[in-house]
Formats: structure tokens, C-alpha cells, sequence
């Protein structure tokens, strides 16, 4: 297989498209993630919006979450009232910054031994300046970075970049974060909508970072094999938030919220998963040849599902989403430093992420040192 990224077509679904691959290898040296407040429970969760708010929102809520199989979430808000900031301390700036530090004490090395700061997340503290020129702030990183504004796929993309600039001479290691405070999108008046209690019940707020090196520098761990792709053109958004943009910079109704179909991203998760699998195939990686699979957070039912699409044992599929939620842009960071601990050396993992905004999937092969 060459040693250059291509980006052949790869097999096609009905919809075609073209899709980023590149099987070079790059080392793992630390991961390390960040969640904030203590972990709720679905139940004190809806007591909390019901009691407050003054909303029916218990029996429909755990009919919900028992359903998506989320028990537990994070979230960087306390629900006091409706209109609320994160909590101090717990800003998605502050959280990824946590998390990096987290990685860098696990990889053995100070801020500014990164050569370069990557980050991506759907729910930026502000437009502009950058969160990551934030969480360099409060880093005191004086090195560049580089942000991308992008949810569930964020990982594959920040890799795509990661990969090209590990491949300069000289190059030092690299740190990425996906963060996300998502939940001071959800309105608690809301909350009776169906798409709004969906929101609540299933997403939680976190952050995990991972920091990569040239692959002949460690031995904790490679990831390779790195692919990304799209097959959302002339869909309609399954998520998004209609006003906060240059083209609606106006908020009519007072409160910017996630728009949520649902039951598109329901029916569109199966196709996205099987063209990361499809995908990673055609690299050499199939589903067959891994010990474990890590499949994007989207519920706590992702190793059922999986069983069910694949065939593939559900012992073997690693799921935090029942203890966490879907964490978004931060979900497969957070999954990957859950699950190395647990791994043995030269087990292998293909990662299988999927995106509901614009119908993106995209995914890596990793192999633990």
C-alpha cells in the first residue's frame, strides 16, 4: 500500500462520493479528558427540569432516555434557570484546556514541547477569537493552532491535518481536543418537544484530547489508516442551530437551540456506518481483522447495534455513551481514553465514526503499544 494519502473513490452507497484516506502512521504518546461537574442521572435530571421549570417532562423523558440507553451525562450547567452560561470552571475553553493538560502529564511533556494546537468543537465559547486560541490562553501555549468548527467527525478531520503536519521534517508532537457545552443550547421550556427532550436526555458535555508524534517516537499506542468523507449533499441537516451565523446573526425568539430531526439521523446512521467500514476495508482494515470496534457515541445501544448491522460481537464494541451521553466532537476522544486502559499491547481497534449535521462519517485504525 503506498505510503501517500489518496483520496480515490472509495465504494459507493447510492449517494457516491469521494472519500480522504491515508494509511500512513502516527504514535500516540498520552491521552487525557475532562468532564465537566459530577456525572447526573436521567432521573434527577428530569426531577430537576420538572420541579424548576414547571414542565411534565418525567415520564416521556426516561421513556426516552431508556430507549437511547443513557443513564448518565455531564453537563457544564446547573439549570437554575433558563438562560445559563456554563458554571465557572467549566467553559468549554476551561474543559478542553484540562484535558490537554491531562494528555500532556500522561505523554511526560510541558505545553510547550507541542509544536502545534488543534482543536474542534460545535459549541465554541464565541465566534471569534477561536476557542482554541482560548484554551492556548489559559495553556500559555505561544506556539500556532488551528480550530475546526465541527461536531461528530471532528476527530477524523483533525487527524487528516495532524497527519500531513507530522509529516514535515522535524516535526514535534501534536495535540488535539474536541470539546463540547452543548447543553446551554437546551431550553428547559422547550423541553416538551419531542426534538428538545431527545436533546437533553441523550447529549452530554465533555472534553478528551490525545497528543501524536512522528510514529517512530513511542510505543504506546499508532493510529493509521485514517479516512474521512461525506454524504450529505442536497440533504437537510439532521442537527444544527438556525440563528448565531453571519447569514441569521439575528435571534427572534430570544434563545439559540439545536434543532434536532431525529428520526433522520436515525434512518441515515446505518448508511454512514457502513461506509466507514466500507471505507476502512478497502484500506485493509476490516471489521473482521479488529479485536475491538469503537463506534461513534450516539447512544448507550451502540453495541446492540452494531451486533445487529455488522455481526459483530457486542462484547467486543466499546460504549461509554450510557455513563456519559453523546458527547459530540468529543465523544471518540473520550471513548479511545476509557478504553486504552483496558487494552492489551498489540490489540487492535477500528474506530467507526459518524456525523449527523450534514451526514459526514469518517474513522482510524489503532493499535495499542
Amino acid at each position: 500500500m503506498s505510503d501517500a494519502p489518496t483520496d480515490d473513490l472509495a465504494p459507493t452507497s447510492s449517494s457516491g462520493g469521494r472519500v480522504w484516506r491515508d494509511p500512513r502512521s502516527i504514535a500516540v504518546l498520552g491521552c487525557g479528558a475532562a468532564m465537566p461537574g459530577e456525572a447526573i442521572g436521567t432521573a434527577e435530571l428530569l426531577n430537576r427540569i420538572e420541579d424548576r421549570f414547571e414542565v411534565k417532562v418525567k415520564r416521556r423523558g426516561a421513556m426516552l432516555a431508556e430507549r437511547l440507553g443513557i443513564n448518565f451525562r455531564h453537563i457544564c450547567r446547573d439549570f437554575l434557570s433558563r438562560r445559563e452560561r456554563p458554571r465557572p470552571g467549566d467553559s468549554n475553553p476551561e474543559i478542553a484546556a484540562r484535558a490537554i493538560q491531562g494528555a500532556l502529564n500522561a505523554a511526560g511533556l510541558a505545553v510547550n514541547d507541542l509544536a502545534y494546537l488543534i482543536g474542534h468543537t460545535a459549541t465554541p465559547a464565541s465566534l471569534i477569537p477561536s476557542n482554541i486560541a482560548m484554551v492556548a490562553d489559559i495553556l500559555r501555549f505561544r506556539g500556532p493552532h488551528l480550530e475546526l468548527r465541527q461536531a461528530c467527525t471532528g476527530f477524523a478531520n483533525a487527524l487528516v491535518v495532524a497527519q500531513g503536519l507530522l509529516s514535515a521534517p522535524g516535526a514535534g508532537p501534536i495535540a488535539i481536543v474536541g470539546s463540547e457545552t452543548g447543553s446551554v443550547y437546551f431550553d428547559p421550556d422547550a423541553s416538551v418537544d419531542d426534538e428538545q427532550l431527545v436533546n437533553l436526555v441523550q447529549m452530554g458535555d465533555g472534553a478528551a484530547a490525545i497528543i501524536l508524534a512522528p510514529a517512530c517516537q513511542s510505543q504506546r499506542g499508532v493510529i493509521s489508516h485514517v479516512f474521512f468523507g461525506q454524504i450529505g449533499v442536497g440533504r437537510s441537516p439532521g442537527l444544527m442551530t438556525r440563528a448565531g451565523g453571519s447569514s441569521n446573526p439575528f435571534i427572534e425568539e430570544g434563545w439559540v437551540r439545536f434543532e434536532h430531526d431525529f428520526r433522520k439521523v436515525r434512518s441515515s446512521g446505518p448508511e454512514l456506518f457502513s461506509m466507514g467500514a466500507m471505507t476502512a476495508e478497502s484500506m485493509g482494515v476490516g471489521i473482521g481483522s479488529v479485536d475491538r470496534l469503537l463506534p461513534h457515541q450516539a447512544n448507550g445501544k451502540m453495541a446492540e447495534l452494531a451486533e445487529c448491522h455488522f455481526g459483530f460481537e457486542r462484547r467486543r464494541v466499546f460504549v461509554n455513551a450510557d455513563r456519559v451521553g453523546n458527547t459530540g466532537s468529543a465523544a471518540i476522544w473520550i471513548a479511545l481514553h476509557e478504553l486504552r486502559p483496558e487494552m492489551k499491547h498489540g490489540q487492535r481497534v477500528l474506530v467507526l465514526g459518524a456525523e449527523a449535521t450534514k451526514f459526514m462519517f469518517g474513522g482510524f485504525h489503532y493499535v495499542h503499544g
